[in-house]
């Protein structure tokens, strides 16, 4: 889930998520070993028994990111995520070494998941990054920069959004195909089949 790199003499974890066979970078967090240890007995402590549909790996995957990243995580399509809700305010995640370097901050977002249905909301966001993890499918270039974003998710993935932005990159992201210039683009893979435009997707 994370990898430990040094940061100005004090450690700092990079956030990963898998989804198929590509990983997506979650974000970096500050987060002790202490504190990572104790959410997860917490977590274990409040979610007994695993329920396919709804505490499951992927609620628990979602949920550590959230702890490790603040407001700026930015997590793949976990269709099967259980029941959940979140809030945050604004935060600013940042990573330059290894094969991804990338950095994102926004004033925050609020969302809820019921099973496989979802809703979630960010105020103004920008992002950009930089990849060649092609072993893990992530390569090429990208910039984000986005108003505020209203988004609902369906089941098997499906997905709608309204986000006027100026988003633009090309390459491999999680393992989906992108491609984007101003807005308009699409996105292609193991995911599914994306189109974007500037004022969503």
């Amino acid at each position: 889930m994370y990898i430990n790199e040094a940061r100005d003499g004090r450690p700092t974890r990079r956030s990963w998520a898998r989804s198929g066979n590509a990983m997506t970078l979650v974000g970096s967090t500050f987060k002790t070993d202490d504190e990572i240890a104790a959410f997860n007995r917490k977590w274990l402590s409040s979610n007994t028994e695993y329920e396919l549909l709804d505490t499951n790996c992927q609620t628990y995957a979602q949920e550590l990111c959230q702890f490790l990243v603040g407001g700026a995580f930015q997590m793949p399509n976990l269709p099967q995520v259980g029941t959940d809700a979140w809030a945050s305010g604004p935060g600013a995640t940042a990573t330059g070494t290894g094969p991804i370097r990338s950095a994102r901050a926004t004033v925050g977002k609020a969302g809820a998941q019921w099973k496989s249905l979802g809703v979630e909301a960010e105020g103004p966001c920008a992002a950009a990054s930089a990849s060649n993890d092609i072993k893990n499918g992530n390569f090429g270039a990208f910039s984000e920069a986005s108003v505020g974003r209203a988004e609902v998710k369906g089941p098997l993935g499906v997905r709608a959004r309204v986000e006027p932005n100026l988003d633009t990159g090309l390459g491999v992201q999680g393992g989906q195909l992108k491609a984007k210039v101003l807005g308009f683009g699409f996105s292609l893979g193991a995911g599914g089949i994306g189109i974007s435009t500037p004022l969503g997707g």
